[in-house]
């Protein structure tokens, strides 16, 4: 809450400096046609309004006395009129509205009312690179006309100003113009097959895809910075994939991306198949026109290791590296693991190093990675090296002290959790091509075709039959290297570079926010088990809400719903998943058996502890997925923090779901299997509990003032979501307490009644099997 409100303050603080500036505003009338009481008179109410920025702010007094603000509306496509006659019942009146607010206002004479819509128009109006500027009030009519029409003959439209740009800035707008318009492409197919008869959205997904246009330099955007750059260039439109539902219709597109371009030809070109997403943006984007300067054939040597000159400001050369090895990541030389003991390990935890290495006097020292990291933004090292210092000690004596809860509560300490990423380790000889977690096939500039498979002890044969349940008879690389080597067959596919398959599904008329906040729970606790050295596995996929009702999913590769993996025709009759197992991956005493037994009890071992933390509800068959190598992944999150289907009647009410069926998949009870099972479930929520500090935090700072449906209504709005969530850590039981409750969170899950009828429910309402 404290970030919250410090960003609120700083939102005030632009505008009190806007309001200096000249900034269009002044006090009006004011009633909302949103009616809270059906007993009680809608007054008016006096307001003091801004401009600015295409927003239309209200505030319950001026800023100059200290304003605060009451609620702002976005003016941009907003109806800006005078009230008509038939409505108007007092003079000077006028509204503002969109789909989502409607505000009508009184001025005092017309002249005022005039002067208010001219504004509030030209607002609306103005370009997003050039916001609209407010005119000085002693200015008269006659001079803005005047000035408007000078402008109106200098720019002549909005594509004036588009070339007034400079090329670097022209660059950079075409860019993020065009990833905007490639994602509102993608998701405009998803939301108008919705609209379509379900046999139909077959057969007109994959004509809209190849309609599609993609621009020249666009890239999916399910990644981070410092993921590898691809830029899409091709769909494949013959292998869309469309999914039937009641409501919505998710589609899953492929295409086909390039790493590894030659760029920058106006510095003689450079290529490297390394290059990520921050780096290639900075490279191809953000250097000024003037510091752009030709590299010469002397410096060829560095294009292929991906170097380049620059000269700064100061008339400086740097040159800088466009890739880097691990060796050189700090984390690589700092341990930040720590052990969580199990029953028969030892009680102490080893603590993870300080993230800031400081010295005696708590200044900060000077860090080599500061001058080394090449990487690294420059701005934002200076900004490091001029602002992490000490607080001096006559400051320091004079802040409050915080004062201590008087709840009895335990005070776990702030422990440093370095976030892991989806990355995997490759030797030296594969790791320049087969990095960034690949788990498919590449085909690279000479035409040769990578594939890059996981080694847990699982044998081909045994692959090759799960792959033939669950993917169809052809796993993601083969399925990638087929589509490769087609795409070079048409000619789609040239030399210059290494090209990709890349997946990801598309929904609309689905809010994806309320999940991206349970993924990135989920990635918290992922790293909180690898810091504590827990084998725990989790799967951290990538979701991104483009709009309350638009988004992106990472797709799921060589996996199947339970659902779908028992509705298949040669699933064995009886036995359930036990039975498929052994069917798959052989005799129980084979290494291919134990190691697919092996990742299931691990995976369920970290859903079932998130599905219990994080209160995850609607675990029916359908939103759980098995991959082919025996493990288990959690989708849609539509319910989480307790929020449950039936609310108040839910059947869920075990801590999550450990039915008969994944008992028998371990072995039974009395089984090694199922014993670590135990073991490392209370290592991984004494791990949680530890590190409960941070994750209280991440639910507090997300609920406050927050839409989703976990965090409001009379049900889950309030602190009620928080304070369940610190009940489920166990926050106020004595450590020595711990393992024997969260082996009583087993003992409670084990077979739970609730959870058998909510099976047959969803069996029976919506055929999903048991």
């Amino acid at each position: 809450q404290a970030d919250r409100r410090f960003n609120a303050e700083q939102l005030t603080n632009n505008q009190k400096q806007l309001l200096e500036a000249g900034m269009f505003g002044g006090n009006l009338l004011y009633k909302r046609l949103v009616r809270t009481s059906r007993c009680s008179r809608k007054m008016w109410k006096t307001r003091y309004f801004t401009v600015s920025e295409r927003m239309l702010y209200c505030y319950n007094i001026p800023l100059s006395a200290g304003g605060r603000l009451i609620r702002a509306m976005p003016l941009e496509g907003a109806v800006i009129m005078k009230t008509p006659a038939s409505d108007a019942k007092y003079h000077f009146m006028f509204e503002v509205h969109n789909l989502n607010y409607f505000f009508r206002m009184r001025a005092a004479n017309v002249e005022e009312m005039t002067q208010w819509i001219q504004a509030l128009e030209g607002e609306r109006d103005s370009h997003t690179l050039y916001p609209y500027q407010i005119g000085a009030p002693n200015r008269s009519n006659d001079d803005e006309k005047k000035e408007d029409s000078e402008a109106a003959a200098k720019s002549g439209s909005q594509s004036q100003l588009i070339k007034d740009l400079t090329p670097a800035q022209k660059a950079r707008y075409d860019f993020f113009k065009n990833e905007r318009e490639f994602n509102r492409n993608l998701t405009n197919i998803a939301e108008t097959l919705r609209f379509q008869e379900r046999d139909a959205r077959k057969v007109l997904a994959p004509k809209m895809v190849a309609e599609m246009t993609i621009p020249s330099c666009v890239y999916i955007p399910l990644c981070n910075s410092s993921h590898i750059w691809r830029r899409a260039y091709a769909a494949i439109a013959s292998n869309t994939r469309v999914f039937n539902t009641n409501e919505r219709c998710p589609v899953v597109m492929y295409f086909l991306t390039r790493r590894g371009e030659r760029m920058q030809y106006a510095r003689g070109g450079m290529k490297d198949v390394n290059l990520d997403v921050a780096e290639y943006l900075h490279l191809q984007y953000e250097v000024p026109d003037a510091a752009m300067t030709p590299i010469l054939e002397e410096d060829s040597d560095n294009l292929s290791l991906g170097c380049f000159e620059v000269v700064d400001e100061d008339g400086l050369e740097r040159v800088i590296e466009s890739s880097s090895s691990l060796d050189d990541h700090p984390m690589k030389h700092t341990s930040h693991h720590s052990s969580v003991a199990l029953w028969d390990e030892g009680e102490e935890e080893k603590k993870g190093e300080d993230a800031l290495d400081r010295d005696g006097d708590g200044q900060l020292k000077e860090s080599p990675s500061f001058e080394r990291g090449t990487k690294a933004n420059p701005q934002l090292r200076n900004f490091m090296k001029e602002n992490f210092v000490r607080i001096p000690s006559k400051i320091k004596a004079r802040l409050p002290m915080r004062p201590k809860s008087k709840k009895m509560m335990t005070q776990m300490p702030i422990q440093n959790v370095p976030i892991l990423e989806n990355h995997i380790e490759d030797d030296e000889e594969s790791k320049s091509v087969l990095s960034d977690g690949l788990h498919g096939s590449i085909m690279l500039s000479d035409g040769e075709v990578l594939r890059q498979m996981e080694n847990d002890g699982i044998d081909e044969e045994s692959l090759s039959r799960a792959t033939a349940f669950i993917c169809g008879g052809e796993d993601w690389a083969k399925r990638s290297e087929r589509l490769l080597r087609e795409g070079s067959e048409a000619k789609v596919i040239d030399n210059e570079a290494s090209t990709e398959v890349s997946a990801l599904m598309v929904k609309s008329n689905d809010d994806l926010r309320q999940e991206v906040f349970v993924m990135q729970m989920i990635h918290y606790y992922k790293s909180v088990f690898a810091k504590a050295s827990l084998p725990i596995w989790l799967k951290t996929y990538r979701i991104l809400s483009l709009s309350k009702d638009t988004g992106l999913i990472e797709y799921l590769i060589d996996s199947t719903s339970i659902d779908s993996l028992k509705k298949s025709d040669n699933f064995p009759k009886e036995g359930g998943l036990r039975a498929y197992f052994e069917m798959i991956y052989g005799a129980p005493d084979t290494k291919s058996f134990k190691a697919a037994q092996r990742n299931f009890m691990l995976s369920l071992v970290g859903y079932s502890l998130v599905m219990y933390l994080l209160g995850l509800k609607d675990r029916h068959n359908g939103n759980i997925m098995i991959d082919v190598r025996g493990r288990l992944i959690f989708i849609d999150f539509g319910f989480a923090m307790g929020m449950a289907p039936g609310h108040e009647f839910s059947f869920e009410r075990a801590p999550f779901k450990l039915t008969q069926d994944y008992i028998d998949v371990m072995g039974g009870k009395g089984s090694d299997c199922f014993k670590e099972f135990k073991r490392l479930f209370a290592a991984g929520f004494e791990a949680a509990r530890a590190n409960s500090q941070i994750a209280v935090g991440l639910v507090e700072i997300m609920m406050y003032k927050s839409n989703y449906p976990c965090f409001s209504g009379p049900r889950y709005g309030g602190d009620k979501a928080l304070i369940n969530f610190q009940n489920r850590l166990m926050l106020r039981t004595p450590d020595k307490d711990i393992r024997k409750r969260a082996l009583g969170l087993i003992e409670d899950s084990i077979e739970s009644y609730g959870t058998w009828v909510y099976d047959r429910f969803q069996l029976f309402s919506n055929g999903y099997f048991m």
